[in-house]
């Protein structure tokens, strides 16, 4: 079985002409497809029926690929989660009963939060690390057993956990684990991240040794129903994680947002904040909660202090979360790239942050940018202006009256000149001119002489 962007090879190569080599274009697919894989979390493979074997290792959650519900067989004490977004689909099991929760569950934006900041704790004490997974293997079991594990591990259909941790907090459980894996020929891609756990550190490039863990990955439920009708399920990326960069977020993010697992980056030098506000924006994103959450609001403004701030104090805003409010919603679209890192992420922000204040001194004062005064758009405006301004030093230097004058102007003629070849056009086709033909014409003659003008067939 292929992967899914052979198919699109053909269709590509018609489309790019006879100069393409099908080769090359079959390569180029098969890389982009594998990178879009690695970033939505799947693999988009066909639908087919496999049987697996779990071993949660006391978890009640189990991550699963694209589990399709109605096609899942029924088996005692194991519950298939629907996908908030996707109920068709499944990317948890449930695989134990909780007891009745002591609380009401928080609402979901505020368990997000909470998950965001168990997620930074588990960082910063190393929970995520290769080490981590080492540690548990080495003390949670004998060495007769851990052998045996391995072993099991070799076996594609067995999806062995090893929790990072687990725990009930607002009503709600949260739990975060990594999946052992022995890569082999058999194994398949499911768009995971695979960290090798036998590497020599003296070698960083050899990967030659098979036994892996995937990335973690996220469960989150709420505990007031049984079974679980809602689960949020998250990847959490490392900071050495190293992604292709020349590929335009903002042309696969909607992609990526609409059918992808969200994806968590730890980053070093992250706050606990910025990670627990990054789970709600993830959430948001992939269409998980909705823009009305007072949550998002608040995230953005305990995360991002300082362009909040800003907006506060150009914008006059009553208070930081009416400023963080208006930040919001600048970042709704695209999102910011989790391979990019947090230095990147804290640029999109503070980057948003000057377009909502620039955007919100446009509002304020129409009249003081020339564009409004002309009565076009601005994108128009700075098509329009190298026609009438030099660039010094990088910047276009002219005085504002007299441009808007003389532009003012250049746009009245081309309306003038328009209004006459409509004139022109009418009068060509009221002498028999079909459409096409009084088109070219007008663009070989001056559309002084379509008065005198006749078709070819007129002639004498």
């Amino acid at each position: 079985m292929g992967h899914w962007s052979e198919q699109l090879a053909d269709e590509l190569v018609q489309r790019l002409g006879a100069d393409a080599d099908p080769q090359r274009v079959a390569e180029l697919l098969g890389r982009v497809g594998r990178e879009i894989d690695v970033l939505t979390g799947r693999s988009f493979a066909p639908l087919r029926q496999v049987t697996s074997t779990l071993e949660p290792n006391g978890l009640p959650f189990a991550d699963v690929p694209d589990l399709r519900i109605d096609s899942t067989e029924q088996l005692d004490g194991v519950w298939a989660v629907p996908d908030p977004v996707n109920p068709e689909i499944a990317t948890a099991l449930q695989l134990a009963a909780f007891a009745p929760p002591s609380q009401k569950p928080v609402q979901i934006a505020d368990a997000l939060w909470i998950a965001g900041q168990l997620i930074a704790s588990a960082s910063q004490t190393g929970r995520l690390s290769r080490d981590h997974v080492l540690y548990w293997l080495g003390t949670s079991m004998a060495h007769e057993e851990r052998m045996a594990t391995f072993r099991r591990a070799m076996d594609p259909s067995v999806r062995i956990s090893i929790p990072v941790f687990g725990q009930s907090l607002g009503g709600w459980w949260f739990q975060v684990s990594r999946r052992l894996v022995w890569v082999t020929n058999e194994t398949e891609e499911e768009g995971r991240l695979y960290e090798p756990l036998l590497r020599d550190d003296s070698e960083p490039d050899d990967d030659t040794k098979p036994l892996m863990a995937t990335e973690s990955v996220l469960i989150m439920a709420p505990m007031d129903r049984h079974p679980v009708n809602w689960a949020f399920t998250a990847r959490i990326w490392p900071e050495n994680v190293r992604l292709p960069t020349d590929r335009p977020w903002s042309r696969i993010s909607n992609a990526i947002h609409g059918h992808g697992i969200p994806t968590i980056t730890t980053d070093s030098s992250l706050t606990s904040l910025e990670i627990a506000c990054q789970v709600v924006l993830k959430a948001y994103w992939h269409g998980y909660i909705g823009g009305t959450e007072p949550a998002l609001a608040n995230a953005v403004a305990l995360a991002y202090p300082q362009p909040v701030e800003r907006i506060r104090r150009a914008c006059n805003t009553p208070d930081r979360r009416s400023a963080a409010t208006m930040l919001l919603a600048q970042l709704i679209r695209p999102g910011f790239n989790p391979a990019q890192g947090a230095e990147a992420t804290r640029r999109y922000v503070r980057r948003k942050a000057s377009i909502t204040i620039m955007e919100h001194r446009k509002a304020e004062a129409p009249d003081r940018y020339p564009w409004t005064q002309i009565g076009i758009s601005e994108r128009r405006y700075y098509k329009l202006l190298p026609l009438f301004a030099k660039k010094e030093n990088g910047r276009y230097v002219f005085e504002q009256d007299d441009l808007v004058t003389r532009m003012r102007a250049h746009l009245d003629n081309d309306d003038r000149s328009r209004e006459v070849r409509v004139a022109a056009l009418e009068v060509l086709l009221s002498r028999g001119f079909s459409k096409e033909a009084a088109r070219k014409w007008l663009q070989r003659h001056p559309v002084e002489q379509a008065v005198k003008a006749q078709p070819r067939s007129n002639r004498a």
